[in-house]
């Protein structure tokens, strides 16, 4: 783990130039950030809107313990275990719909105009409902006539996100790589391999975490041997936000730090600017990245 911890620092492409953010929770599980930049935290039974210029922070109160969250223009959809609310942009939870069944384990919400996307870690499935909370399709249900193998997924980590193509991208952690589906549930491409290079996935299951940038790259984020890559939308690799150095001064794992095993890891997102903010479950904090002019 020593050597592969090692980057040539010819692939930092990335810095960390502002101070980092408090998240100001206990148990902070999740970020995602707006076009603008904005920043929605998930964690204990709140959600945090933290605008990273001026540090102001909202903080809603919920009765749910919150998962994940996706912002829309007047909408706020939050994940809990094994159900989705809907909230106004004042948090006053507007609807609840229906419950995933038992075993559900929501990690992960994407949008666009017409569909939610909802990454349920526990049935390994991404359910489609329309905005309505409608259900439409599953996804992802193992299938060989579609050349469909199925999601594997050790634990808790499972994430989504839409990409410029109008693809859903998707992680298959315990397959080491990202898949990309049409919203009608067929399978488009996928790239990503398990290896000890620099350009691949480590450990049982990685990425944990991923965003999409605007010109279609991916942001990933890799647990174990912490790293936060750039993939370009082929799957090559093109850069390095961070590595073990950066993110834990070296390589750490929870073997060593079992009084962190529910914090442990880090999620990654990302805005328009091209901004990288990575949770840090381990500090408590949100570190802001920004690309390194050429």
């Amino acid at each position: 783990l020593e050597a592969m911890a090692h980057i040539d620092p010819k692939w930092f492409h990335y810095e960390e130039t502002e101070a980092p953010i408090p998240t100001g929770m206990n148990e902070p599980r999740a970020v995602t950030a707006d076009a603008s930049g904005t920043l929605y935290l998930a964690g204990d039974q709140t959600v945090h809107i933290i605008y990273p210029e001026s540090r102001r922070v909202e903080r809603w109160r919920l009765d749910d313990a919150p998962c994940c969250v996706a912002p829309a223009e007047k909408e706020i959809f939050i994940g809990t275990r094994d159900r989705v609310l809907v909230a106004g942009r004042n948090g006053e939870v507007r609807a609840r719909w229906p419950g995933l069944g038992e075993g559900a384990w929501i990690t992960d919400i994407a949008l666009d105009d017409a569909h939610v996307f909802i990454a349920d870690a526990g049935k390994r499935i991404v359910w489609c409902f329309d905005r309505a909370g409608r259900f439409i399709r599953r996804i992802g249900e193992k299938d060989p006539e579609r050349q469909i193998s199925g999601f594997v997924v050790p634990g808790p980590y499972f994430t989504l996100a839409l990409a410029p193509d109008g693809l859903l991208r998707v992680a298959n952690p315990g397959r080491h790589r990202i898949e990309a589906y049409t919203a009608r549930g067929d399978l488009a491409l996928s790239w990503g391999r398990f290896g000890n290079n620099l350009e691949d996935f480590t450990a049982c299951c990685n990425p944990v975490s991923f965003d999409i940038l605007t010109d279609g790259s991916v942001v990933t984020c890799e647990k174990g041997l912490a790293r936060i890559k750039v993939y370009d939308s082929d799957g090559a690799l093109t850069g390095v936000v961070a590595g073990p150095q950066q993110l834990t001064g070296g390589v750490q794992t929870i073997a060593q730090n079992p009084e962190k095993r529910q914090h442990y890891g880090f999620d990654v997102a990302a805005d328009d600017t091209g901004r990288v903010y990575v949770l840090d479950r381990m500090k408590n904090i949100v570190r802001i990245f920004t690309k390194k002019e050429a």
